[in-house]
């Protein structure tokens, strides 16, 4: 016979049972200690959907951080969180647990320096004509990656592309032409998580 604890049994937050009854910080902390390397970064995401789902693909699989380029606001074009911000219900609360930053798209290059001194090798994830494309069912991938996804009906920027390492694609045998966006993170994530394993004992 199992025994709950009744102070955790009424945590009714979407948590696996080894974090129930903890903080947000504390969760954080918990999650700190065992996450992998990889860093999501997704440009210009309009549907809240997708972005409370990539967040959560990213808390599933122990990602490292998680960086949206934003489009400007015309009102505020210092805002790094752009011209809209989004509802996060969809993310049952994953991100109170994820290292998440907002940046204004046109900054990319600082944050690219910055992970190429860190020896990470970045990753356009899209299937745009005109580039050298690695299926990504056969690609090995550093311990160290970033992983870009564009926005939903456009896809990457060029410029973002050009200052990858590599483009990556999903091979597709279906009659659609691509894929929801969050669908693909979490098709990448796992693929990268099964080359790393992220330890939890």
């Amino acid at each position: 016979m199992s025994h709950i604890n009744l102070e955790n049994s009424i945590d009714y937050r979407n948590l696996g049972s080894d974090f129930k009854g903890m903080t947000n910080e504390q969760i954080m902390q918990a999650l700190d200690q065992r996450r992998g390397d990889m860093i999501t970064v997704l440009q210009n995401l309009t549907h809240d959907f997708n972005k409370a789902t990539a967040v959560r693909n990213h808390n599933a699989f122990s990602g490292r951080e998680i960086v949206f380029f934003n489009p400007d606001n015309p009102m505020d074009k210092e805002n790094s969180e752009g011209a809209k911000k989004w509802n996060k219900k969809g993310a049952v609360g994953a991100q109170h647990y994820e290292h998440i930053s907002h940046h204004r798209i046109m900054d990319y290059q600082k944050l690219f320096h910055k992970w190429h001194q860190e020896d990470y090798v970045i990753y356009a994830v899209d299937n745009t004509p005109g580039y050298e494309l690695h299926n990504v069912f056969e690609t090995t991938f550093p311990k160290k990656s970033v992983f870009l996804f564009g926005e939903e009906q456009i896809g990457l920027a060029d410029e973002l592309i050009k200052a990858a390492d590599k483009m990556i694609y999903i091979p597709q045998t279906g009659s659609v032409r691509s894929l929801n966006v969050s669908v693909a993170h979490g098709i990448v994530a796992a693929l990268y998580t099964a080359q790393h394993p992220v330890p939890i004992d």
